[in-house]
């Protein structure tokens, strides 16, 4: 029997919320974290952040992207891996995204590949864009792989400075993203 599988991004928080369209589960593998990225920074003519904003900015992006593996890998719905990176309503729409695919029976093996990010600082607000490749995050649904030949596609968050630490605050829309993969 053919099972459509459809593997993409989608535009809830998280970032890499993950559309499956199947009628395929096995056993959580442990989590893989995502290979780190380098970084290549742009700012706006308003602000001149100093490269360790640009440095906190990425290094909170790699965690939240290293907990959104963490979660979909293991099916965990508890919002906690986000705690600290991710606004509160940012961390509880990815444990919803999570649950929904562990109701699925699905779960994901492997991690994403990110590209060289562009990120901007303006003030106490940042946007960090990137090209992700998910083909070797593949879903899992009893014991089949749901793989996709998407290749990189544009992902960007939005981070705000809260009590001088950067937080996501969102996840940027595809059309929004003016990086081009």
């Amino acid at each position: 029997m053919q099972i459509p599988v459809s593997l993409g991004r989608a535009t809830a928080a998280g970032g890499v919320l993950v559309a499956l369209l199947a009628a395929c589960s096995a056993s959580p593998e442990p989590a893989d974290t995502p290979s780190p990225s380098p970084t290549t920074t742009t700012t706006t003519a308003s602000a001149q952040p100093t490269a360790g904003a640009e440095q906190a900015v990425a290094a909170v992006v790699d965690r939240y992207v290293a907990a959104m593996v963490t979660m979909e890998n293991s099916g965990q719905v508890d919002p906690a891996p986000m705690f600290g990176i991710a606004s509160d309503d940012v961390a509880k729409q990815e444990a919803a995204r999570v649950k929904d695919l562990v109701d699925q029976g699905i779960h994901r093996e492997g991690h994403p590949t990110l590209g060289e990010p562009t990120i901007t600082v303006d003030g106490s607000s940042a946007r960090y864009e990137v090209c992700m490749d998910q083909d070797a995050w593949v879903g899992v649904y009893e014991d089949q792989k749901l793989a996709t030949d998407y290749g990189p596609l544009p992902t960007g968050w939005d981070l705000t400075l809260v009590d001088d630490a950067w937080v996501v605050t969102a996840t940027v829309p595809d059309k929004d993203v003016t990086l081009t993969c």
